[in-house]
Protein backbone atom coordinates (compact mmCIF):
# COMPACT_ATOMS: atom_id res chain seq x y z
CA UNK A 1 0.00 0.00 0.00
CA UNK A 2 1.56 3.57 -1.20
CA UNK A 3 1.64 6.00 2.22
CA UNK A 4 0.35 9.15 1.84
CA UNK A 5 3.22 12.05 3.20
CA UNK A 6 1.91 14.86 5.10
CA UNK A 7 2.71 17.29 2.11
CA UNK A 8 0.24 15.05 -0.24
CA UNK A 9 -2.13 14.96 1.98
CA UNK A 10 -2.25 18.78 2.25
CA UNK A 11 -2.52 19.04 -1.17
CA UNK A 12 -5.92 17.63 -1.72
CA UNK A 13 -7.39 20.78 0.64
CA UNK A 14 -7.37 21.69 4.33
CA UNK A 15 -8.63 19.27 7.35
CA UNK A 16 -12.18 19.97 8.45
CA UNK A 17 -10.69 20.83 11.44
CA UNK A 18 -8.55 24.20 10.09
CA UNK A 19 -11.26 25.12 8.10
CA UNK A 20 -13.31 24.92 11.30
CA UNK A 21 -10.85 27.31 12.93
CA UNK A 22 -10.50 29.51 10.06
CA UNK A 23 -14.44 30.58 10.74
CA UNK A 24 -13.60 30.39 14.21
CA UNK A 25 -14.65 33.96 16.53
CA UNK A 26 -14.76 34.87 20.03
CA UNK A 27 -16.35 38.41 20.89
CA UNK A 28 -13.85 39.83 23.15
CA UNK A 29 -14.62 43.38 24.72
CA UNK A 30 -14.42 45.29 21.69
CA UNK A 31 -16.63 43.09 19.58
CA UNK A 32 -18.84 42.89 22.74
CA UNK A 33 -19.11 46.43 22.92
CA UNK A 34 -19.96 46.99 19.36
CA UNK A 35 -22.53 44.51 18.92
CA UNK A 36 -23.65 46.87 21.91
CA UNK A 37 -23.39 50.08 20.06
CA UNK A 38 -24.86 48.99 17.05
CA UNK A 39 -27.67 47.39 19.32
CA UNK A 40 -28.76 51.12 20.59
CA UNK A 41 -27.81 52.51 16.98
CA UNK A 42 -30.82 50.14 15.83
CA UNK A 43 -32.94 50.93 18.44
CA UNK A 44 -33.67 54.78 17.74
CA UNK A 45 -35.03 53.29 13.94
CA UNK A 46 -37.99 54.93 13.78
CA UNK A 47 -37.15 57.38 15.85
CA UNK A 48 -35.17 59.68 13.60
CA UNK A 49 -32.19 58.67 11.29
CA UNK A 50 -28.79 57.70 13.33
CA UNK A 51 -25.70 56.78 12.84
CA UNK A 52 -22.83 54.64 13.89
CA UNK A 53 -19.63 54.15 13.05
CA UNK A 54 -17.29 51.19 13.28
CA UNK A 55 -13.48 51.61 12.19
CA UNK A 56 -9.89 50.08 12.10
CA UNK A 57 -7.23 48.81 10.32
CA UNK A 58 -8.53 45.39 7.76
CA UNK A 59 -8.01 42.33 10.39
CA UNK A 60 -9.66 43.41 13.32
CA UNK A 61 -13.13 41.93 12.57
CA UNK A 62 -15.66 44.96 11.36
CA UNK A 63 -17.43 42.52 8.75
CA UNK A 64 -17.54 39.78 11.62
CA UNK A 65 -19.20 42.19 14.13
CA UNK A 66 -21.65 43.23 11.44
CA UNK A 67 -22.42 39.90 9.70
CA UNK A 68 -22.88 38.73 13.39
CA UNK A 69 -25.40 41.77 14.45
CA UNK A 70 -27.74 40.80 11.86
CA UNK A 71 -27.75 37.08 11.93
CA UNK A 72 -28.67 37.10 15.71
CA UNK A 73 -30.95 40.11 15.26
CA UNK A 74 -32.83 37.95 12.84
CA UNK A 75 -32.53 34.64 14.22
CA UNK A 76 -34.51 36.57 17.44
CA UNK A 77 -37.35 38.15 15.58
CA UNK A 78 -40.65 36.53 15.49
CA UNK A 79 -42.49 38.81 13.00
CA UNK A 80 -40.15 38.43 9.86
CA UNK A 81 -43.67 37.16 8.18
CA UNK A 82 -46.92 38.33 8.75
CA UNK A 83 -50.23 38.66 6.41
CA UNK A 84 -48.71 41.86 5.22
CA UNK A 85 -45.69 40.27 3.77
CA UNK A 86 -42.41 39.70 5.00
CA UNK A 87 -40.02 42.21 6.64
CA UNK A 88 -36.45 42.90 5.72
CA UNK A 89 -35.44 45.17 9.03
CA UNK A 90 -31.53 45.22 7.99
CA UNK A 91 -29.83 45.54 4.67
CA UNK A 92 -26.50 44.70 5.38
CA UNK A 93 -24.38 45.84 1.86
CA UNK A 94 -20.44 46.17 1.25
CA UNK A 95 -19.87 49.98 -0.86
CA UNK A 96 -18.24 49.37 -4.10
CA UNK A 97 -15.60 50.64 -5.34
CA UNK A 98 -15.88 53.97 -6.70
CA UNK A 99 -19.30 54.66 -5.98
CA UNK A 100 -21.83 56.84 -7.83
CA UNK A 101 -24.92 57.77 -6.33
CA UNK A 102 -26.34 55.03 -9.07
CA UNK A 103 -23.85 52.09 -8.01
CA UNK A 104 -24.54 52.77 -4.54
CA UNK A 105 -28.10 52.21 -4.90
CA UNK A 106 -27.61 49.10 -6.85
CA UNK A 107 -25.90 47.59 -4.59
CA UNK A 108 -28.06 48.40 -1.65
CA UNK A 109 -30.76 46.77 -3.70
CA UNK A 110 -29.00 43.70 -4.58
CA UNK A 111 -27.96 43.02 -1.64
CA UNK A 112 -31.62 43.00 -0.10
CA UNK A 113 -34.52 40.90 -1.38
CA UNK A 114 -35.30 43.10 -4.17
CA UNK A 115 -36.29 41.22 -7.48
CA UNK A 116 -36.96 44.16 -9.99
CA UNK A 117 -34.85 45.50 -12.18
CA UNK A 118 -31.97 47.66 -11.27
CA UNK A 119 -31.56 49.87 -14.59
CA UNK A 120 -32.39 53.36 -14.60
CA UNK A 121 -31.56 56.75 -13.63
CA UNK A 122 -30.26 57.80 -10.59
CA UNK A 123 -33.47 58.88 -9.53
CA UNK A 124 -35.55 56.47 -10.51
CA UNK A 125 -33.22 53.88 -8.67
CA UNK A 126 -33.92 56.02 -5.85
CA UNK A 127 -37.47 55.81 -5.92
CA UNK A 128 -37.04 51.90 -5.97
CA UNK A 129 -35.49 52.00 -2.92
CA UNK A 130 -37.37 54.66 -0.93
CA UNK A 131 -40.67 52.08 -2.17
CA UNK A 132 -38.75 48.76 -0.70
CA UNK A 133 -37.46 49.97 2.13
CA UNK A 134 -41.35 51.21 2.92
CA UNK A 135 -42.50 47.90 1.52
CA UNK A 136 -40.18 45.64 3.44
CA UNK A 137 -40.06 47.79 6.89
CA UNK A 138 -36.71 48.62 6.69
CA UNK A 139 -35.16 49.57 10.21
CA UNK A 140 -30.87 49.57 9.51
CA UNK A 141 -28.78 50.02 6.76
CA UNK A 142 -25.49 48.69 7.00
CA UNK A 143 -22.88 50.05 4.97
CA UNK A 144 -19.46 48.31 5.03
CA UNK A 145 -15.66 49.59 3.41
CA UNK A 146 -17.07 52.72 3.71
CA UNK A 147 -13.80 54.34 2.85
CA UNK A 148 -14.83 53.70 -0.55
CA UNK A 149 -16.42 57.35 0.06
CA UNK A 150 -13.18 58.94 -0.14
CA UNK A 151 -12.83 61.71 -2.41
CA UNK A 152 -9.35 59.43 -4.13
CA UNK A 153 -11.63 56.18 -4.22
CA UNK A 154 -15.12 58.16 -5.76
CA UNK A 155 -15.50 58.35 -9.13
CA UNK A 156 -18.14 60.85 -8.78
CA UNK A 157 -18.30 63.96 -6.09
CA UNK A 158 -18.33 62.75 -2.87
CA UNK A 159 -21.01 64.93 -1.52
CA UNK A 160 -23.55 63.43 -3.89
CA UNK A 161 -23.27 59.94 -2.38
CA UNK A 162 -23.09 61.54 1.29
CA UNK A 163 -25.98 63.22 0.55
CA UNK A 164 -27.85 60.27 -0.60
CA UNK A 165 -27.20 58.48 2.49
CA UNK A 166 -28.07 61.08 4.72
CA UNK A 167 -31.70 61.88 2.26
CA UNK A 168 -32.19 58.13 2.99
CA UNK A 169 -31.49 58.65 6.73
CA UNK A 170 -33.83 61.28 7.01
CA UNK A 171 -36.60 60.44 4.74
CA UNK A 172 -37.21 56.61 6.26
CA UNK A 173 -36.28 57.65 10.20
CA UNK A 174 -33.37 54.69 9.21
CA UNK A 175 -30.68 53.71 11.87
CA UNK A 176 -26.82 54.00 9.50
CA UNK A 177 -24.12 51.92 11.10
CA UNK A 178 -21.11 52.46 8.33
CA UNK A 179 -18.04 50.05 8.71
CA UNK A 180 -14.32 51.33 7.49
CA UNK A 181 -10.75 51.91 7.59
CA UNK A 182 -10.19 54.98 9.43
CA UNK A 183 -8.93 56.93 6.12
CA UNK A 184 -12.58 56.75 5.79
CA UNK A 185 -13.59 58.85 8.93
CA UNK A 186 -12.21 61.37 7.03
CA UNK A 187 -14.69 61.27 4.21
CA UNK A 188 -17.42 61.47 6.97
CA UNK A 189 -15.75 64.22 8.98
CA UNK A 190 -15.51 66.56 6.09
CA UNK A 191 -19.08 66.79 5.62
CA UNK A 192 -20.31 68.10 8.39
CA UNK A 193 -24.21 67.62 7.69
CA UNK A 194 -23.86 64.01 7.77
CA UNK A 195 -20.89 63.72 10.13
CA UNK A 196 -23.57 65.09 12.97
CA UNK A 197 -25.06 62.14 12.98
CA UNK A 198 -22.85 59.90 13.23
CA UNK A 199 -21.12 61.80 16.27
CA UNK A 200 -22.57 60.01 19.30
CA UNK A 201 -21.67 56.29 18.71
CA UNK A 202 -18.28 55.48 17.25
CA UNK A 203 -16.01 52.62 18.05
CA UNK A 204 -12.53 52.45 17.23
CA UNK A 205 -11.38 49.35 17.25
CA UNK A 206 -7.28 48.76 17.55
CA UNK A 207 -4.89 45.41 17.32
CA UNK A 208 -4.00 43.93 19.84
CA UNK A 209 -0.44 44.38 22.18
CA UNK A 210 1.62 43.59 25.01
CA UNK A 211 1.51 46.23 26.61
CA UNK A 212 -1.89 48.85 27.52
CA UNK A 213 -3.90 45.44 25.53
CA UNK A 214 -2.01 43.09 27.78
CA UNK A 215 -4.66 41.52 29.71
CA UNK A 216 -7.58 41.56 26.40
CA UNK A 217 -4.43 40.29 24.38
CA UNK A 218 -4.08 37.46 26.98
CA UNK A 219 -7.62 36.91 27.09
CA UNK A 220 -7.93 36.22 23.47
CA UNK A 221 -4.91 34.18 22.77
CA UNK A 222 -6.49 31.96 25.62
CA UNK A 223 -9.51 31.80 23.85
CA UNK A 224 -7.58 30.86 20.76
CA UNK A 225 -5.80 28.11 22.37
CA UNK A 226 -8.76 26.59 23.85
CA UNK A 227 -10.51 26.70 20.38
CA UNK A 228 -7.70 24.86 18.92
CA UNK A 229 -7.65 22.08 21.64
CA UNK A 230 -11.34 21.57 21.31
CA UNK A 231 -10.64 20.66 17.95
CA UNK A 232 -8.48 18.48 18.51
CA UNK A 233 -4.63 20.05 17.92
CA UNK A 234 -2.12 20.21 21.08
CA UNK A 235 -0.72 23.69 21.31
CA UNK A 236 2.01 25.21 23.88
CA UNK A 237 0.54 28.25 25.76
CA UNK A 238 0.14 31.34 24.23
CA UNK A 239 -0.48 33.48 27.30
CA UNK A 240 2.37 34.28 29.06
CA UNK A 241 4.03 37.81 28.58
CA UNK A 242 7.23 36.31 26.68
CA UNK A 243 4.81 34.71 23.93
CA UNK A 244 2.46 37.63 24.07
CA UNK A 245 5.34 39.78 23.17
CA UNK A 246 6.45 37.41 20.21
CA UNK A 247 3.25 37.07 18.68
CA UNK A 248 2.41 40.65 18.47
CA UNK A 249 5.71 41.55 16.88
CA UNK A 250 5.08 38.52 14.39
CA UNK A 251 1.22 39.58 13.48
CA UNK A 252 0.86 43.48 14.93
CA UNK A 253 -1.80 41.91 16.94
CA UNK A 254 -4.38 41.89 13.83
CA UNK A 255 -6.80 38.99 14.83
CA UNK A 256 -6.73 37.93 11.06
CA UNK A 257 -2.96 37.68 11.27
CA UNK A 258 -3.00 35.98 13.89
CA UNK A 259 -5.35 33.35 12.50
CA UNK A 260 -3.49 33.14 9.66
CA UNK A 261 -0.61 32.33 11.61
CA UNK A 262 -1.83 29.61 13.87
CA UNK A 263 -3.49 27.94 10.80
CA UNK A 264 0.25 27.76 9.15
CA UNK A 265 1.15 26.19 12.58
CA UNK A 266 -1.42 23.53 12.69
CA UNK A 267 -1.90 22.26 9.16
CA UNK A 268 1.75 21.88 9.22
CA UNK A 269 1.59 19.74 12.55
CA UNK A 270 0.51 16.05 12.42
CA UNK A 271 -1.77 13.99 14.44
CA UNK A 272 -1.30 13.71 18.13
CA UNK A 273 1.51 16.35 17.71
CA UNK A 274 1.93 19.51 19.70
CA UNK A 275 2.15 22.58 18.21
CA UNK A 276 5.44 24.01 19.88
CA UNK A 277 7.29 27.30 19.35
CA UNK A 278 9.49 25.72 16.23
CA UNK A 279 6.17 25.16 14.24
CA UNK A 280 5.13 28.96 14.74
CA UNK A 281 8.39 29.99 13.50
CA UNK A 282 8.20 27.80 10.15
CA UNK A 283 4.83 28.99 10.29
CA UNK A 284 6.13 32.80 10.22
CA UNK A 285 8.88 31.90 8.53
CA UNK A 286 6.73 30.88 5.24
CA UNK A 287 4.43 33.58 5.08
CA UNK A 288 5.09 37.87 5.23
CA UNK A 289 2.96 38.46 7.87
CA UNK A 290 5.09 41.43 9.33
CA UNK A 291 6.59 42.64 6.09
CA UNK A 292 8.47 45.35 9.01
CA UNK A 293 10.36 42.83 10.46
CA UNK A 294 12.63 42.02 7.45
CA UNK A 295 14.50 38.85 8.39
CA UNK A 296 14.03 39.30 12.05
CA UNK A 297 12.40 36.07 13.53
CA UNK A 298 10.16 36.73 16.74
CA UNK A 299 10.36 32.93 17.20
CA UNK A 300 13.78 32.63 17.12
CA UNK A 301 15.22 35.73 18.52
CA UNK A 302 16.21 36.18 22.23
CA UNK A 303 13.75 37.74 24.52
CA UNK A 304 15.57 40.82 25.46
CA UNK A 305 15.77 41.49 21.20
CA UNK A 306 12.35 40.91 21.04
CA UNK A 307 11.07 43.51 23.72
CA UNK A 308 12.98 46.16 22.17
CA UNK A 309 11.40 45.49 19.07
CA UNK A 310 7.97 45.12 20.33
CA UNK A 311 8.71 48.35 22.02
CA UNK A 312 9.29 50.24 18.52
CA UNK A 313 6.62 48.64 16.93
CA UNK A 314 4.40 49.57 19.20
CA UNK A 315 5.40 53.36 19.94
CA UNK A 316 5.53 53.80 15.49
CA UNK A 317 1.61 51.93 15.29
CA UNK A 318 0.79 54.31 18.08
CA UNK A 319 1.95 57.23 15.88
CA UNK A 320 0.42 55.99 12.74
CA UNK A 321 -3.19 55.57 14.60
CA UNK A 322 -2.84 59.23 15.59
CA UNK A 323 -2.75 60.54 12.08
CA UNK A 324 -6.11 57.97 11.25
CA UNK A 325 -7.87 61.01 13.41
CA UNK A 326 -6.74 64.17 12.09
CA UNK A 327 -8.89 65.95 9.60
CA UNK A 328 -6.98 68.99 7.67
CA UNK A 329 -9.71 71.96 7.19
Amino acid sequence: MKMTSRADSQSVGLAPSVKEFAKWRTQHNRFVEALNEIRLTHSMSGVEGTGMLVMGVPGLGKSSILKSYRKHHLENRKDLEGPDGSKEPIILVSVPSEPTQKTLIQQILRASSYEGSIKGTAEELRQKLDEFIVERSVEMLILDEFQHFLPEQASSNTRGVVNQIKLVMDTHKLAVVMAGTPPGYRSIAKHEELYQRFAHRQVRLKPFNADDRLKEFCKYMHACRRSLEKKGFGIIPLENEEMLTRLYLATKGIPRLITHLLMAAITNTGPGETVGLNDLRRAFCGRSLNPALGKFDPFSAPPEQVNERARKALKAARIEDSKHWTVEA
